[in-house]
């Protein structure tokens, strides 16, 4: 639980980086067994920022994550939702 709030902490960290309107991120964590899956929600107006080119940025957060998860024993993954 520790760990995910870590991750959690530094996910939100490069949310605000990227996007404009950090007052409207949210982060949401599920967990099942041993996968954690965040759900990012932003400002309609940041959903380009957080795609970016084709979706690189949000791919590049998934890896991210992923790869974090991986270092704890854990499957972790991010989905970028629109906040309205």
């Amino acid at each position: 639980m520790a760990d995910e709030i870590h991750v959690r902490g530094l996910l939100l960290t490069a949310v605000e980086i990227l996007t404009s309107h950090t007052k409207a991120i949210v982060i949401e964590s599920y967990r099942d067994a041993d996968t954690v899956k965040f759900i990012v929600s932003v400002d309609p107006r940041d959903m380009a920022d957080l795609g970016g080119n084709v979706g690189r940025i949000a791919h590049s957060l998934n890896i991210l994550v992923c790869g974090m998860g991986r270092k704890l024993g854990q499957s972790m993954s991010v989905e970028i939702a629109c906040r309205r």
